[in-house]
């Protein structure tokens, strides 16, 4: 059997949603059929050791790393001593170096794939982003989206078909997630009392999360609930404004800052609800690992999250851009521990059924399988190297 080799393309080899991703497809698919490279246009980051005991060649291409501003050249002659056969994006930035690096196609294929479809109002610049980030889709051989809607957002677009462009829905090891023994040990670390009701989000504190609409909602709560605690876990570039309005709506005493913490699962299980406020998404990993956890779940009605949450059935979906809906989903949910009850054990059921990790892997076999057979159909033999 032909071993296909693969290179991961990111901003950085990071604890992220796609880190996870590539990690789980490294973990499942193996080393029989592919061999695993993993690199970092801007730098490693806190996998790479991870992936390095997993058999992975970790590869730092950026220009702090190497001297020089030629990324594209850096990748290209990586691609061909290395015989790469499949580039895997997860990034814009990724994927225009990649396809400024691929002159020829003849012996390797771009797979993109989408984990958020920028809109312009998602980040700084966010007019020019979003027009870079849909353009250096184009000349991928292949694209991924995470979601079933972000699909149709895609094909929607002049001059991208549909059948470059392929729905795998993320996944997680949802087993992994569900760490009740943990709750006590955990709420002790934090000096959280049992008649605490702790609220969570787990994930990165940036712009497009809108947690200032969670801290605005949770401030009502607290005249209601004053064992109400907040547990936020993650760092990123919102988080010092954060904090100082958290202190501005004089809730700081309730509200916990964790920072980036690899023990999710643990964290989980100390939470009552979860809460996902975003006003963009692709498939959001922290709704998937917060319902395998047991966990209640409330999130806007944004990216592929009616994808996962059937409303009042599996989760609580409420509009984006409102602190009033956070706060009445929230307060709804305190006032009724049934509801509470009955929504974690459907959520933990659903996700189990719908998004095991089997499922994305086995979808990534399939597109890996056909962009190969592509470059060298029907043989057994080596790969032929291009130096």
């Amino acid at each position: 059997m032909t071993q296909v080799p693969i290179l991961h393309l990111g901003n950085v080899v990071a604890d992220s949603s796609s880190g996870r991703i590539i990690q789980r497809l490294v973990t499942n698919l193996g080393e029989k059929q592919y061999s695993w490279h993993i690199g970092g246009v801007c730098g490693l980051g806190d996998m790479q050791e991870e992936f390095a005991r997993m058999g992975a060649q970790v590869v730092d291409f950026s220009d702090r790393q190497n001297g020089s501003r030629y990324l594209a050249k850096r990748i290209r002659e990586y691609v061909n001593v290395r015989a790469i056969r499949i580039l895997h994006t997860h990034s814009p930035r990724a994927r225009l170096a990649v396809n400024m690096a691929l002159v020829d196609r003849r012996h390797t294929r771009h797979l993109a794939t989408e984990h958020l479809l920028y809109a312009p109002k998602d980040r700084r610049w966010g007019f020019v982003f979003t027009l870079f980030d849909r353009l250096t889709l184009y000349p991928a051989d292949q694209v991924v989206t995470v979601s079933q809607k972000m699909r149709g957002q895609l094909v929607a677009l002049p001059g991208l078909s549909a059948s470059r462009v392929t729905a795998i829905q993320n996944a997680i090891d949802c087993e992994s997630y569900f760490a009740p023994e943990q709750r006590d040990p955990c709420r002790s670390e934090f000096g959280l009392i049992p008649e605490c009701r702790v609220i969570g989000y787990t994930g990165r504190l940036d712009r497009v999360k809108r947690l200032d609409l969670l801290l605005e909602g949770f401030c009502g709560i607290v005249a209601q609930h004053p064992e109400a605690r907040l547990l936020i876990i993650g760092e990123g570039e919102q988080r010092a404004r954060l904090e100082t309005m958290a202190s501005d709506l004089g809730i700081s005493n309730t509200v916990i800052w964790t920072g980036f913490r690899q023990d999710i699962p643990r964290l989980l299980a100390a939470m009552d609800l979860y809460v996902q406020p975003s006003t963009n998404e692709g498939l959001s990993l922290s709704i998937l690992e917060a319902m395998a956890a047991g966990k209640p779940v409330i999130a806007t009605d944004v990216g592929g999250a009616r994808e996962v949450l059937r409303h009042e059935k599996t989760g609580i979906l409420i509009p984006p851009g409102s602190s009033q809906a956070v706060e009445a989903a929230l307060v709804d949910l305190l006032d009724h521990p049934d509801k509470r009850a009955a929504l974690s054990q459907a959520a933990r059921k659903y996700v189990n059924q719908e998004f095991g990790v089997h499922r994305m892997v086995e979808g990534y076999r399939r597109v890996y399988e056909t962009l190969a057979s592509q470059l060298y159909p029907r043989t057994n033999g080596p790969v032929e190297r291009h130096a």
